[in-house]
Protein backbone atom coordinates (compact mmCIF):
# COMPACT_ATOMS: atom_id res chain seq x y z
CA UNK A 1 0.00 0.00 0.00
CA UNK A 2 1.15 3.57 -1.29
CA UNK A 3 0.59 5.82 2.16
CA UNK A 4 0.62 8.74 -0.13
CA UNK A 5 -1.59 7.75 -2.76
CA UNK A 6 -5.40 8.73 -2.92
CA UNK A 7 -7.06 6.83 -5.61
CA UNK A 8 -10.82 7.90 -6.57
CA UNK A 9 -12.61 5.17 -8.06
CA UNK A 10 -15.55 6.10 -10.13
CA UNK A 11 -18.63 4.10 -12.14
CA UNK A 12 -19.26 6.12 -15.10
CA UNK A 13 -22.58 5.92 -17.50
CA UNK A 14 -22.72 9.62 -18.16
CA UNK A 15 -19.34 11.27 -19.58
CA UNK A 16 -20.61 15.14 -19.49
CA UNK A 17 -21.77 14.47 -15.55
CA UNK A 18 -18.62 12.75 -14.62
CA UNK A 19 -16.46 14.95 -16.40
CA UNK A 20 -17.97 17.77 -14.52
CA UNK A 21 -17.37 15.97 -11.56
CA UNK A 22 -13.48 15.87 -12.74
CA UNK A 23 -12.87 19.21 -12.80
CA UNK A 24 -13.51 19.44 -9.09
CA UNK A 25 -11.55 16.58 -8.20
CA UNK A 26 -8.87 18.33 -10.54
CA UNK A 27 -9.09 21.72 -8.27
CA UNK A 28 -8.47 20.33 -4.51
CA UNK A 29 -5.51 21.05 -3.26
CA UNK A 30 -3.52 18.04 -2.92
CA UNK A 31 -0.89 17.82 0.17
CA UNK A 32 3.39 18.23 -0.20
CA UNK A 33 4.32 14.59 -0.95
CA UNK A 34 0.83 13.35 -1.92
CA UNK A 35 -0.73 12.74 -5.73
CA UNK A 36 -4.03 11.07 -7.13
CA UNK A 37 -4.87 8.80 -8.93
CA UNK A 38 -8.01 8.25 -11.06
CA UNK A 39 -10.24 4.82 -11.80
CA UNK A 40 -13.03 5.17 -13.97
CA UNK A 41 -15.39 1.91 -14.47
CA UNK A 42 -17.45 2.74 -17.65
CA UNK A 43 -20.67 0.75 -18.11
CA UNK A 44 -20.41 -1.47 -14.85
CA UNK A 45 -22.32 -4.84 -14.78
CA UNK A 46 -22.92 -3.85 -10.90
CA UNK A 47 -21.36 -1.20 -8.29
CA UNK A 48 -19.33 -4.20 -6.18
CA UNK A 49 -18.05 -5.65 -8.84
CA UNK A 50 -16.73 -2.84 -10.05
CA UNK A 51 -15.60 -1.33 -7.32
CA UNK A 52 -13.48 -5.01 -5.99
CA UNK A 53 -12.27 -4.53 -9.39
CA UNK A 54 -10.46 -0.77 -8.45
CA UNK A 55 -10.01 -1.53 -5.42
CA UNK A 56 -7.93 -4.58 -6.10
CA UNK A 57 -6.13 -2.75 -9.15
CA UNK A 58 -4.73 0.26 -7.10
CA UNK A 59 -1.96 0.72 -4.27
CA UNK A 60 -3.45 3.81 -2.85
CA UNK A 61 -4.06 3.55 0.89
CA UNK A 62 -6.81 6.41 0.87
CA UNK A 63 -9.61 5.49 -1.81
CA UNK A 64 -12.43 7.61 -2.31
CA UNK A 65 -15.44 5.79 -4.38
CA UNK A 66 -17.94 8.28 -5.84
CA UNK A 67 -20.70 8.58 -7.51
CA UNK A 68 -20.28 10.32 -11.04
CA UNK A 69 -22.80 13.13 -9.99
CA UNK A 70 -20.62 13.92 -6.91
CA UNK A 71 -18.61 17.28 -7.01
CA UNK A 72 -16.37 17.57 -4.06
CA UNK A 73 -16.51 21.71 -2.83
CA UNK A 74 -14.13 21.47 0.02
CA UNK A 75 -10.69 22.40 -1.95
CA UNK A 76 -8.72 21.04 1.53
CA UNK A 77 -10.65 17.59 1.22
CA UNK A 78 -7.65 15.57 0.64
CA UNK A 79 -5.78 17.06 3.88
CA UNK A 80 -8.89 16.59 5.79
CA UNK A 81 -9.70 13.01 4.94
CA UNK A 82 -6.09 12.37 5.62
CA UNK A 83 -5.54 13.66 9.01
CA UNK A 84 -8.65 12.34 10.28
CA UNK A 85 -7.67 8.68 9.46
CA UNK A 86 -3.87 9.50 11.07
CA UNK A 87 -5.25 10.52 13.98
CA UNK A 88 -7.95 7.62 14.38
CA UNK A 89 -6.31 4.38 13.03
CA UNK A 90 -9.12 1.94 13.75
CA UNK A 91 -11.57 4.47 11.80
CA UNK A 92 -11.84 2.54 8.50
CA UNK A 93 -14.16 4.02 6.28
CA UNK A 94 -15.89 7.74 6.42
CA UNK A 95 -18.84 9.17 4.49
CA UNK A 96 -20.63 12.76 4.43
CA UNK A 97 -23.68 11.69 6.05
CA UNK A 98 -24.88 8.38 7.37
CA UNK A 99 -27.09 6.86 10.32
CA UNK A 100 -25.97 6.09 14.18
CA UNK A 101 -28.59 3.56 13.93
CA UNK A 102 -29.83 1.18 11.41
CA UNK A 103 -33.79 0.84 11.59
CA UNK A 104 -35.03 -2.34 11.90
CA UNK A 105 -35.86 -1.78 8.34
CA UNK A 106 -33.03 -1.05 6.75
CA UNK A 107 -33.70 2.40 5.19
CA UNK A 108 -30.72 4.26 7.07
CA UNK A 109 -32.24 7.58 6.80
CA UNK A 110 -35.59 6.77 8.43
CA UNK A 111 -33.43 6.33 11.62
CA UNK A 112 -33.37 8.49 14.24
CA UNK A 113 -30.47 9.74 14.61
CA UNK A 114 -28.99 10.49 11.34
CA UNK A 115 -25.51 13.12 10.87
CA UNK A 116 -23.83 15.03 8.69
CA UNK A 117 -24.47 17.42 5.39
CA UNK A 118 -24.62 17.61 1.17
CA UNK A 119 -26.25 19.57 -1.00
CA UNK A 120 -28.56 17.17 -2.78
CA UNK A 121 -31.01 17.02 -5.28
CA UNK A 122 -32.96 13.93 -4.58
CA UNK A 123 -36.09 15.81 -4.10
CA UNK A 124 -36.11 17.39 -7.66
CA UNK A 125 -34.75 20.81 -6.23
CA UNK A 126 -30.84 21.37 -5.29
CA UNK A 127 -30.75 21.70 -1.52
CA UNK A 128 -28.49 21.78 1.27
CA UNK A 129 -29.33 18.42 3.13
CA UNK A 130 -28.56 18.82 6.91
CA UNK A 131 -28.88 16.26 9.32
CA UNK A 132 -27.68 16.22 13.29
CA UNK A 133 -24.17 18.34 13.90
CA UNK A 134 -20.99 16.31 14.43
CA UNK A 135 -19.33 18.14 17.29
CA UNK A 136 -16.60 15.97 17.49
CA UNK A 137 -13.93 15.22 14.60
CA UNK A 138 -16.18 12.56 13.90
CA UNK A 139 -19.43 10.86 14.52
CA UNK A 140 -19.49 6.96 14.92
CA UNK A 141 -22.11 5.21 12.82
CA UNK A 142 -23.53 2.40 11.63
CA UNK A 143 -23.62 3.05 7.81
CA UNK A 144 -22.90 5.49 4.89
CA UNK A 145 -24.70 6.93 2.06
CA UNK A 146 -23.08 5.36 -1.01
CA UNK A 147 -22.36 8.30 -2.69
CA UNK A 148 -18.78 9.03 -1.59
CA UNK A 149 -17.07 6.42 0.78
CA UNK A 150 -13.98 7.08 1.90
CA UNK A 151 -11.62 4.46 3.09
CA UNK A 152 -7.73 4.01 4.73
CA UNK A 153 -8.23 -0.01 4.62
CA UNK A 154 -9.03 -2.39 1.49
CA UNK A 155 -12.16 -4.60 2.47
CA UNK A 156 -13.87 -6.73 -0.17
CA UNK A 157 -17.13 -5.30 -1.66
CA UNK A 158 -20.12 -8.15 -1.12
CA UNK A 159 -20.47 -8.83 -5.11
CA UNK A 160 -21.72 -12.30 -4.17
CA UNK A 161 -24.85 -10.85 -2.61
CA UNK A 162 -25.00 -7.66 -3.75
CA UNK A 163 -24.97 -7.47 -7.73
CA UNK A 164 -27.14 -4.64 -8.66
CA UNK A 165 -26.86 -0.91 -7.36
CA UNK A 166 -28.68 -0.79 -4.03
CA UNK A 167 -27.33 -1.71 -0.62
CA UNK A 168 -24.06 -1.76 -1.12
CA UNK A 169 -22.77 0.91 0.86
CA UNK A 170 -24.84 -0.27 4.11
CA UNK A 171 -23.62 -3.56 3.45
CA UNK A 172 -20.31 -2.03 3.05
CA UNK A 173 -20.39 -0.36 6.31
CA UNK A 174 -21.14 -3.58 8.29
CA UNK A 175 -18.20 -5.54 6.56
CA UNK A 176 -16.05 -3.02 7.56
CA UNK A 177 -17.04 -3.15 11.09
CA UNK A 178 -17.20 -6.92 10.76
CA UNK A 179 -13.56 -6.45 9.90
CA UNK A 180 -12.66 -4.63 13.02
CA UNK A 181 -12.73 -1.11 12.02
CA UNK A 182 -15.50 2.18 12.96
CA UNK A 183 -17.13 3.68 10.17
CA UNK A 184 -17.83 7.68 10.83
CA UNK A 185 -19.27 10.81 9.70
CA UNK A 186 -16.39 13.92 9.81
CA UNK A 187 -17.15 17.32 11.16
CA UNK A 188 -18.06 19.27 8.39
CA UNK A 189 -18.47 23.26 8.88
CA UNK A 190 -19.51 23.31 5.31
CA UNK A 191 -20.71 20.83 3.32
CA UNK A 192 -17.95 18.86 1.64
CA UNK A 193 -20.04 17.59 -1.42
CA UNK A 194 -22.99 18.62 -4.34
CA UNK A 195 -24.64 15.26 -4.88
CA UNK A 196 -26.69 16.05 -8.29
CA UNK A 197 -28.15 13.10 -7.91
CA UNK A 198 -32.16 13.65 -9.31
CA UNK A 199 -35.15 12.10 -8.09
CA UNK A 200 -33.99 8.67 -6.77
CA UNK A 201 -34.62 5.74 -8.51
CA UNK A 202 -35.66 2.53 -6.05
CA UNK A 203 -38.36 0.81 -8.70
CA UNK A 204 -34.46 -1.22 -10.13
CA UNK A 205 -34.63 -4.54 -7.13
CA UNK A 206 -34.50 -1.74 -4.20
CA UNK A 207 -36.70 -4.43 -2.31
CA UNK A 208 -35.40 -7.05 -3.14
CA UNK A 209 -31.83 -5.54 -1.87
CA UNK A 210 -33.48 -4.98 1.22
CA UNK A 211 -34.47 -8.41 1.78
CA UNK A 212 -31.35 -9.69 1.25
CA UNK A 213 -29.34 -7.05 3.45
CA UNK A 214 -31.45 -7.70 6.49
CA UNK A 215 -30.80 -11.68 5.93
CA UNK A 216 -27.61 -10.93 5.87
CA UNK A 217 -26.89 -8.54 8.61
CA UNK A 218 -30.21 -8.31 11.14
CA UNK A 219 -27.85 -10.94 13.65
CA UNK A 220 -25.06 -7.90 13.41
CA UNK A 221 -27.60 -4.94 13.87
CA UNK A 222 -30.86 -5.80 15.85
CA UNK A 223 -31.10 -7.68 19.34
CA UNK A 224 -32.79 -10.89 19.12
CA UNK A 225 -36.64 -11.13 19.59
CA UNK A 226 -37.99 -14.51 20.92
CA UNK A 227 -41.74 -14.69 19.91
CA UNK A 228 -43.41 -16.84 22.57
CA UNK A 229 -46.27 -19.21 21.33
CA UNK A 230 -47.79 -21.63 24.32
CA UNK A 231 -50.21 -24.17 22.53
CA UNK A 232 -52.72 -26.67 23.41
CA UNK A 233 -54.83 -28.60 21.17
CA UNK A 234 -56.02 -26.70 18.44
CA UNK A 235 -54.10 -25.32 15.22
CA UNK A 236 -57.27 -23.37 13.18
CA UNK A 237 -55.94 -20.44 15.17
CA UNK A 238 -52.80 -21.38 15.55
CA UNK A 239 -51.73 -21.65 12.23
CA UNK A 240 -53.25 -18.22 11.46
CA UNK A 241 -50.84 -17.19 14.60
CA UNK A 242 -47.68 -18.51 13.37
CA UNK A 243 -47.68 -17.36 10.14
CA UNK A 244 -48.30 -13.20 11.45
CA UNK A 245 -45.18 -14.22 13.17
CA UNK A 246 -43.39 -15.29 10.35
CA UNK A 247 -44.06 -12.66 8.44
CA UNK A 248 -43.10 -9.67 10.95
CA UNK A 249 -40.79 -7.80 9.09
CA UNK A 250 -38.37 -7.50 12.11
CA UNK A 251 -35.67 -9.99 10.73
CA UNK A 252 -33.97 -10.87 13.86
CA UNK A 253 -36.70 -13.33 15.70
CA UNK A 254 -36.84 -16.60 16.57
CA UNK A 255 -40.37 -18.36 17.07
CA UNK A 256 -40.29 -20.29 20.35
CA UNK A 257 -43.21 -22.87 20.43
CA UNK A 258 -44.18 -25.10 23.91
CA UNK A 259 -47.02 -27.58 23.22
CA UNK A 260 -49.20 -28.84 25.89
CA UNK A 261 -51.68 -30.73 23.32
CA UNK A 262 -52.70 -33.83 23.98
CA UNK A 263 -53.11 -34.79 20.23
CA UNK A 264 -50.27 -34.82 17.66
CA UNK A 265 -52.32 -31.64 15.45
CA UNK A 266 -49.65 -28.74 16.49
CA UNK A 267 -46.82 -30.86 16.31
CA UNK A 268 -47.47 -32.20 12.69
CA UNK A 269 -48.46 -28.06 11.17
CA UNK A 270 -45.25 -26.96 13.40
CA UNK A 271 -43.30 -29.24 11.33
CA UNK A 272 -44.40 -28.64 8.11
CA UNK A 273 -43.27 -24.62 8.89
CA UNK A 274 -40.22 -25.68 10.10
CA UNK A 275 -39.19 -27.42 6.82
CA UNK A 276 -39.01 -23.99 5.22
CA UNK A 277 -38.27 -21.63 8.42
CA UNK A 278 -35.58 -22.38 10.83
CA UNK A 279 -36.39 -19.64 13.31
CA UNK A 280 -38.85 -21.69 14.96
CA UNK A 281 -37.91 -23.59 17.95
CA UNK A 282 -40.52 -26.53 18.93
CA UNK A 283 -40.62 -28.29 22.35
CA UNK A 284 -43.30 -30.95 22.60
CA UNK A 285 -44.04 -31.27 26.67
CA UNK A 286 -45.85 -34.62 26.52
CA UNK A 287 -49.58 -33.13 27.89
CA UNK A 288 -50.22 -30.25 30.47
CA UNK A 289 -47.53 -29.18 32.34
CA UNK A 290 -50.28 -27.53 34.52
CA UNK A 291 -51.47 -23.95 35.41
CA UNK A 292 -53.95 -23.88 32.79
CA UNK A 293 -51.18 -22.88 30.49
CA UNK A 294 -49.28 -21.18 32.67
CA UNK A 295 -46.44 -23.53 33.62
CA UNK A 296 -46.17 -23.46 29.43
CA UNK A 297 -45.97 -19.82 28.87
CA UNK A 298 -42.89 -20.41 31.67
CA UNK A 299 -41.43 -22.93 29.80
CA UNK A 300 -41.21 -20.62 26.26
CA UNK A 301 -39.71 -18.14 28.63
CA UNK A 302 -37.24 -20.15 30.57
CA UNK A 303 -35.62 -21.83 26.64
CA UNK A 304 -36.00 -18.76 25.06
CA UNK A 305 -32.97 -16.78 24.18
CA UNK A 306 -33.49 -13.81 23.19
CA UNK A 307 -32.91 -9.91 24.41
CA UNK A 308 -36.69 -9.04 24.01
CA UNK A 309 -39.96 -10.51 24.51
CA UNK A 310 -43.10 -10.60 22.60
CA UNK A 311 -45.38 -13.45 23.54
CA UNK A 312 -48.33 -14.61 20.88
CA UNK A 313 -51.58 -16.78 22.11
CA UNK A 314 -52.18 -19.05 19.57
CA UNK A 315 -55.66 -17.45 18.87
CA UNK A 316 -54.28 -13.81 18.55
CA UNK A 317 -52.54 -12.17 15.83
CA UNK A 318 -49.40 -9.69 15.05
CA UNK A 319 -49.82 -6.97 12.57
CA UNK A 320 -46.49 -7.46 9.87
CA UNK A 321 -45.02 -4.36 11.72
CA UNK A 322 -45.52 -5.26 15.57
CA UNK A 323 -42.45 -6.22 16.66
CA UNK A 324 -40.36 -3.28 14.79
CA UNK A 325 -42.69 -1.09 15.56
CA UNK A 326 -41.79 -1.21 19.39
CA UNK A 327 -37.69 -2.40 19.70
CA UNK A 328 -37.00 1.08 18.73
CA UNK A 329 -38.36 2.56 22.05
CA UNK A 330 -36.13 0.68 23.99
CA UNK A 331 -33.22 2.76 22.83
CA UNK A 332 -34.71 4.69 26.37
CA UNK A 333 -33.07 2.65 29.31
CA UNK A 334 -36.10 3.59 31.36
CA UNK A 335 -38.49 2.24 29.27
CA UNK A 336 -39.62 -1.38 30.81
CA UNK A 337 -42.86 -2.03 28.52
CA UNK A 338 -44.14 -1.51 25.32
CA UNK A 339 -47.78 -1.63 24.60
CA UNK A 340 -50.04 -0.88 21.54
CA UNK A 341 -54.08 -0.36 20.91
CA UNK A 342 -55.06 -3.98 19.83
CA UNK A 343 -58.00 -4.58 17.72
CA UNK A 344 -60.67 -7.35 18.45
CA UNK A 345 -61.57 -9.93 16.02
CA UNK A 346 -63.67 -12.82 15.74
CA UNK A 347 -63.41 -16.59 15.16
CA UNK A 348 -63.51 -15.55 11.01
CA UNK A 349 -60.95 -12.55 11.49
CA UNK A 350 -63.74 -9.99 11.47
CA UNK A 351 -63.02 -6.81 13.09
CA UNK A 352 -65.65 -6.54 16.41
CA UNK A 353 -66.09 -3.16 18.19
CA UNK A 354 -64.13 -1.87 20.97
CA UNK A 355 -65.22 -2.62 24.20
CA UNK A 356 -64.16 -0.18 27.12
CA UNK A 357 -61.10 -1.90 28.25
CA UNK A 358 -59.65 -1.93 24.30
CA UNK A 359 -60.51 1.32 23.68
CA UNK A 360 -57.55 4.01 23.21
CA UNK A 361 -55.82 4.96 25.98
CA UNK A 362 -54.29 7.68 24.46
CA UNK A 363 -55.09 9.80 21.22
CA UNK A 364 -51.28 9.43 19.83
CA UNK A 365 -48.40 7.41 20.83
CA UNK A 366 -47.38 8.64 24.53
CA UNK A 367 -44.86 7.79 27.05
CA UNK A 368 -47.02 6.78 30.29
CA UNK A 369 -45.21 6.74 33.89
CA UNK A 370 -44.65 3.32 35.44
CA UNK A 371 -46.09 3.91 39.12
CA UNK A 372 -49.22 6.39 37.71
CA UNK A 373 -50.52 3.50 35.38
CA UNK A 374 -50.30 0.58 37.85
CA UNK A 375 -51.68 2.47 39.97
CA UNK A 376 -54.63 2.60 37.58
CA UNK A 377 -54.85 -0.76 36.75
CA UNK A 378 -55.42 -1.85 40.57
CA UNK A 379 -57.77 1.35 41.71
CA UNK A 380 -59.78 0.44 38.98
CA UNK A 381 -59.85 -3.29 38.50
CA UNK A 382 -58.99 -2.98 34.91
CA UNK A 383 -55.81 -4.40 32.58
CA UNK A 384 -55.38 -1.34 29.92
CA UNK A 385 -52.08 -2.51 28.87
CA UNK A 386 -53.46 -5.75 27.27
CA UNK A 387 -53.18 -9.53 26.64
CA UNK A 388 -49.82 -10.90 26.12
CA UNK A 389 -50.18 -10.95 22.93
CA UNK A 390 -50.01 -7.00 22.98
CA UNK A 391 -46.49 -6.01 23.98
CA UNK A 392 -42.84 -6.49 23.88
CA UNK A 393 -40.51 -6.24 26.96
CA UNK A 394 -36.91 -7.60 28.08
CA UNK A 395 -36.12 -10.81 28.89
CA UNK A 396 -33.77 -9.79 31.64
CA UNK A 397 -36.21 -7.14 33.47
CA UNK A 398 -38.15 -9.98 34.70
CA UNK A 399 -37.11 -10.69 37.91
CA UNK A 400 -37.65 -14.32 39.12
CA UNK A 401 -40.77 -16.14 37.72
CA UNK A 402 -42.64 -14.88 34.71
CA UNK A 403 -46.69 -15.02 36.38
CA UNK A 404 -45.35 -13.97 39.71
CA UNK A 405 -46.78 -11.04 41.49
CA UNK A 406 -44.54 -10.76 45.06
CA UNK A 407 -44.62 -14.13 45.98
CA UNK A 408 -48.15 -14.86 44.57
CA UNK A 409 -48.39 -17.20 41.25
CA UNK A 410 -50.89 -16.12 39.41
CA UNK A 411 -53.26 -18.24 38.07
CA UNK A 412 -55.86 -16.17 35.53
CA UNK A 413 -53.88 -12.58 35.63
CA UNK A 414 -50.18 -14.17 34.62
CA UNK A 415 -50.26 -10.84 32.13
CA UNK A 416 -51.28 -7.96 34.47
CA UNK A 417 -48.39 -9.53 37.55
CA UNK A 418 -45.77 -8.87 34.34
CA UNK A 419 -47.46 -5.69 33.83
CA UNK A 420 -47.08 -4.57 37.26
CA UNK A 421 -43.45 -5.62 38.32
CA UNK A 422 -42.26 -4.15 34.90
CA UNK A 423 -44.04 -0.88 35.50
CA UNK A 424 -42.17 -1.12 39.35
CA UNK A 425 -39.08 -0.41 37.68
CA UNK A 426 -39.79 1.81 34.77
CA UNK A 427 -41.99 3.62 32.07
CA UNK A 428 -44.50 2.75 29.47
CA UNK A 429 -44.45 3.22 26.03
CA UNK A 430 -48.40 3.06 24.32
CA UNK A 431 -48.50 3.01 20.53
CA UNK A 432 -51.83 4.49 19.05
CA UNK A 433 -52.03 2.67 16.02
CA UNK A 434 -53.01 -1.08 16.63
CA UNK A 435 -50.37 -3.86 16.34
CA UNK A 436 -52.07 -6.85 17.51
CA UNK A 437 -55.31 -8.85 17.41
CA UNK A 438 -56.96 -9.71 20.35
CA UNK A 439 -59.44 -12.83 19.60
CA UNK A 440 -62.72 -13.56 21.09
CA UNK A 441 -64.69 -16.75 20.27
CA UNK A 442 -66.44 -19.51 22.05
CA UNK A 443 -63.83 -21.71 22.43
CA UNK A 444 -61.59 -19.63 25.45
CA UNK A 445 -60.97 -19.92 28.76
CA UNK A 446 -62.33 -16.45 29.33
CA UNK A 447 -65.75 -18.13 29.42
CA UNK A 448 -65.31 -20.85 32.43
CA UNK A 449 -66.50 -19.63 35.76
CA UNK A 450 -63.74 -21.24 37.37
CA UNK A 451 -61.32 -19.03 35.80
CA UNK A 452 -63.31 -15.85 36.30
CA UNK A 453 -63.07 -16.69 40.60
CA UNK A 454 -59.52 -17.07 39.63
CA UNK A 455 -59.17 -13.84 38.62
CA UNK A 456 -61.18 -12.37 41.08
CA UNK A 457 -58.85 -13.57 43.85
CA UNK A 458 -55.92 -13.19 41.38
CA UNK A 459 -56.95 -9.46 41.64
CA UNK A 460 -57.23 -9.09 45.38
CA UNK A 461 -53.76 -10.66 46.14
CA UNK A 462 -52.03 -7.99 43.31
CA UNK A 463 -54.23 -4.91 45.58
CA UNK A 464 -53.34 -6.20 48.84
CA UNK A 465 -49.42 -7.40 48.04
CA UNK A 466 -49.11 -4.01 46.10
CA UNK A 467 -49.85 -2.40 49.29
CA UNK A 468 -48.40 -4.21 51.60
CA UNK A 469 -45.37 -3.86 49.60
CA UNK A 470 -46.02 0.10 49.61
CA UNK A 471 -45.75 0.29 45.53
CA UNK A 472 -48.23 1.96 43.30
CA UNK A 473 -51.36 2.33 46.13
CA UNK A 474 -51.25 4.74 48.85
CA UNK A 475 -54.09 4.24 51.91
CA UNK A 476 -56.61 6.72 49.83
CA UNK A 477 -55.72 4.28 47.22
CA UNK A 478 -56.27 1.42 48.84
CA UNK A 479 -59.40 1.73 49.89
CA UNK A 480 -60.87 2.91 46.25
CA UNK A 481 -59.38 -0.48 45.18
CA UNK A 482 -60.57 -2.78 47.57
CA UNK A 483 -64.44 -0.60 47.51
CA UNK A 484 -64.09 -1.62 43.39
CA UNK A 485 -63.07 -4.74 44.06
CA UNK A 486 -66.06 -5.26 46.57
CA UNK A 487 -68.36 -3.48 43.92
CA UNK A 488 -67.08 -6.24 41.02
CA UNK A 489 -67.02 -9.27 42.61
CA UNK A 490 -70.05 -8.75 45.10
CA UNK A 491 -72.19 -11.22 42.63
CA UNK A 492 -69.79 -14.57 42.32
CA UNK A 493 -70.34 -14.87 46.18
CA UNK A 494 -73.84 -16.38 45.35
CA UNK A 495 -74.32 -19.68 46.57
CA UNK A 496 -75.55 -20.54 42.83
CA UNK A 497 -72.14 -20.27 41.81
CA UNK A 498 -70.39 -23.26 43.10
CA UNK A 499 -73.23 -25.25 41.06
CA UNK A 500 -70.72 -24.03 37.65
CA UNK A 501 -67.37 -24.85 39.43
CA UNK A 502 -65.48 -28.20 38.23
CA UNK A 503 -63.08 -26.94 41.24
CA UNK A 504 -65.76 -25.65 44.81
CA UNK A 505 -63.07 -24.86 46.32
CA UNK A 506 -62.78 -22.13 44.68
CA UNK A 507 -65.72 -21.05 46.19
CA UNK A 508 -65.22 -20.80 50.12
CA UNK A 509 -61.03 -19.13 48.30
CA UNK A 510 -63.43 -16.44 47.49
CA UNK A 511 -65.61 -15.93 49.83
CA UNK A 512 -62.31 -16.30 52.49
CA UNK A 513 -60.88 -13.02 50.98
CA UNK A 514 -64.45 -10.75 50.09
CA UNK A 515 -65.17 -11.20 53.69
CA UNK A 516 -61.44 -10.07 54.51
CA UNK A 517 -62.03 -7.11 52.17
CA UNK A 518 -65.17 -6.21 54.06
CA UNK A 519 -63.38 -6.14 57.05
CA UNK A 520 -60.93 -3.79 55.77
CA UNK A 521 -62.80 -1.23 54.70
CA UNK A 522 -64.86 -0.97 57.90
Amino acid sequence: MNPHKICFITCVNDEEMYQESLLYINDLIIPDGFEIEIIKIKDAECITKAYNSAMRSSEAKYKIYMHQDVFIINKDFILNVIELFANQQDLGMIGVAGSEKIPPNGIWWEAKCNYGKVYDSHTGKMQLLSFLPVNNDCQKVQCIDGLIMITQYDVSWRDDIFDGWHFYDISQSIEMMRAGYKVGIPRQTESWCIHDSGVANVSNGYETYRQVFLKEYSKDLFPLVSILIPTYNQVIFLEKALISALNQDYSNCEIVICDDSTTEDVKLLVEKYQLKYKKIKYYNNGGPLGGKGAANLQKCFDVCEGEYISCLLHDDLYMQNKVSSMVSYFDDPNIKLVTSYRKLIDSEDNILPDMAVTQPLFDKTTKVSGKAIGTFMLKNIVNVIGEMSTTLFRKKDVNGKLLVFKGWQMRCLGDVAVWLNLLTIGDAIYIRKPLSCFRIHDGQNTWNKDIELMGAIDWYKLITLAYKEKIYLSSEDFNVAINEWISRHKHLTSKTVISQLEVPALYSELALYYNEAIKLIN
